[in-house]
C-alpha cells in the first residue's frame, strides 16, 4: 500500500544536521520508502494511488531511535523500585530473570515494542536474553530494531553470540539486525572482550551485510573499575594499568566506530576526547540514570564533541515507561536547574538526538530523517491539543516537541512504509490479549512456587 502523508509542519535533520521545516508538508512514499517530500500545494498531484494518512493538524517527524533499551524487561515494570543499582540487580532483577522462560521474553518484548511504536520510536537497540524470541517479537509488531546476541562470562559464550548473529542480522527484509552484547566490563572477561573485537573486525571486513556494533554498558557505577578488575583477577586474566573504565576499553582495542555504549556516567575529560577520536557511539539514558540515582552523565561535554550520540529509555524496570518523550523532557529540563543555566540543551539539540542523532549512534544509514530515498518511518504527531496549543510559529512546534509532547499525542506511525498505528490504535494487533499475558508470567515469576 503506497502512502501519502500530511501535516501542518514537518521537521527533521538532514544527514549532515541541518534542521529542515516544511510547511503544509506532504510526503510521498512507494513501496518502503520515501520518495518526495515538498509543500502540498506543490506535490498534490501526485497523491492519486496513496492512501492519505494525517490532516492539516499533524506535526511530522521521522520515527524516534531508542538507542538503549531491554525491551523484555517489561516483565519486571513496578517490581523493584526505589533501590541502588546494585541491589536492584543482584536481589531482584538476576533472581527473577533466572526464572524466565523464552516465551516469557517473546511476550514481555512483544508488549515493548507496542508501548515503543504507540509512543512514536520506530527502531530500538535492545539487549536482553531469549533473543531470538525477542527477534520475532519484533516481526510480528512491526518494529524495526537490534537485538542483543548476550556475552557474559561464564554464563553466556560467544559461540552462543555468534549463532543468533548469524541467524538473525539483517533479516525480515532487512528490519531487524543483531548486535553482540558484551554487558559490561564487570561482567565480561579481557579475554571475552578482545575474542569478540576479533570476530567483530572480521566479520565486518568480509560481509556485505550491515556492520556489526558492540553494544554494552559502561561507565555506569562508581565501582565498575573495581568490580572488573575482581572480575577478571577471579579469572586468572591480566588487567591493563589504566584509571577508567573508557581507558580500560581503549587499552584492549574495543574503543572504535564499531561500539556503542550506553550510559556513560562517569567519563573524564580524557575519556570524551578518545571517544571522539575513536568515533565510537554513545546512547544517553538520563531518566534511568536519575531514577537509579547513578549520578549524570557529563552530557555537555559529549553532545558537544562526540558526533555519534543518541538517546535511550533503557529498560522498562529502570525506567518505567518505554515513551522516549519522557526522556527527551527529563534531558531538556535537567541540566538547565543543574547548572542554573536555561540555555544549556536546547530544544533543537535534543530533538536531533531523538533522530538523526539515534541514526548515526545505532550506524543505520536512512532513518531518522524524512528524505528521499531513505526508510519511511513516520510519525505524526497532533497538534490539536490544548498542552500544544498555540502552534503557530516553528520555533513554538520546536519547543514543544521538547518540553510539551507526550507519546500519547502520537496519532499515526509507519515502519518502512507500512501503516502500524492509524488515528490513536494499531492497524492489525490485539495489545488486550498481550497485556493479559505479560501479567499472567508476571504473576509466576513472583510466585514462591
Amino acid at each position: 500500500m503506497d502512502l501519502a502523508v500530511r501535516g501542518k509542519i514537518a521537521l527533521y535533520f538532514d544527514d549532515h544536521h541541518k534542521l529542515q521545516i516544511v510547511k503544509d508538508p506532504l510526503i510521498i512514499i512507494e513501496d518502503n520508502s520515501i520518495v518526495d517530500i515538498g509543500s502540498f500545494d506543490d506535490k498534490r498531484n501526485l497523491i492519486a494511488g496513496h492512501d492519505v494518512v494525517g490532516d492539516e493538524n499533524q506535526l511530522l517527524i521521522p520515527g524516534l531511535v531508542n538507542c538503549h533499551t531491554h525491551l523484555a524487561m517489561t516483565l519486571f515494570r513496578g517490581l523493584a523500585d526505589d533501590l541502588p543499582l546494585d541491589k536492584w540487580l543482584k536481589e531482584h532483577i538476576w533472581p527473577l530473570e533466572d526464572k524466565l522462560q523464552s516465551a516469557d521474553v517473546y511476550y514481555g518484548a512483544k508488549l515493548g515494542a507496542l508501548e515503543s511504536i504507540a509512543s512514536g520510536v520506530t527502531t530500538v537497540n535492545s539487549m536482553y536474553w531469549f533473543p531470538s524470541d525477542e527477534a520475532r517479537a519484533f516481526a510480528d509488531s512491526g518494529l524495526r530494531g537490534f537485538i542483543g546476541a548476550p556475552v557474559i562470562t561464564g554464563i553466556a559464550t560467544l559461540s552462543e553470540a555468534i549463532n543468533v548473529i548469524e541467524k538473525h542480522h539483517d533479516t525480515v527484509d532487512g528490519r531487524i539486525r543483531a548486535c553482540l552484547s558484551l554487558h559490561s566490563p564487570y561482567t565480561v572477561t579481557v579475554q571475552d572482550f578482545k575474542d569478540s573485537a576479533e570476530y567483530i573486525n572480521n566479520y565486518n571486513e568480509n560481509t556485505s551485510k550491515p556492520k556489526l556494533l558492540l553494544h554494552t554498558h559502561l561507565a555506569e557505577s562508581k565501582t565498575e573499575m573495581q568490580d572488573s578488575r575482581e572480575l577478571n583477577k577471579k579469572h586468572d586474566q591480566t588487567y591493563p594499568d589504566v584509571s577508567t573504565p573508557t581507558e580500560f576499553l581503549n587499552e584492549i582495542g574495543i574503543l572504535n566506530e564499531n561500539l556503542i555504549a550506553a550510559h556513560c556516567i562517569h567519563l573524564t575529560e580524557k575519556d570524551i576526547q578518545l571517544f571522539k577520536d575513536a568515533r565510537a557511539r554513545i546512547s544517553l539514558n538520563p531518566l534511568s540514570n536519575a531514577k537509579l540515582g547513578n549520578y549524570m552523565p557529563p552530557v555537555l561535554g559529549i553532545i558537544d564533541q562526540i558526533e555519534n550520540v543518541g538517546l535511550g529509555t533503557d529498560g522498562p524496570a529502570s525506567n518505567n515507561t518505554l515513551d522516549l518523550f519522557d526522556t527527551i523532557r527529563f534531558l531538556a529540563l535537567y541540566y538547565k536547574g543543574f547548572y542554573h543555566d536555561p540555555t544549556l540543551v536546547q530544544a533543537e539539540q535534543v530533538f536531533r538526538l531523538a533522530t538523526i542523532g539515534g541514526e548515526k549512534a545505532v550506524n543505520w544509514k536512512g532513518i531518522g530523517l524524512l528524505e528521499p530515498n531513505t526508510s519511511a518511518d513516520i510519525v505524526t504527531i497532533n497538534l490539536k491539543k490544548p498542552h500544544l496549543t498555540p502552534n503557530e510559529s516553528d520555533d513554538a512546534i520546536l519547543n514543544h516537541f521538547a518540553y510539551s509532547m507526550k507519546g500519547s499525542d502520537v496519532e499515526n506511525v509507519i515502519i518502512d512504509g507500512d501503516l502500524i498505528f492509524k488515528n490513536r490504535s494499531f492497524v492489525d494487533q490485539n495489545v488486550d490479549e498481550v497485556m493479559g499475558k505479560v501479567e499472567g508470567i508476571a504473576q509466576r515469576l513472583l510466585s514462591k512456587d
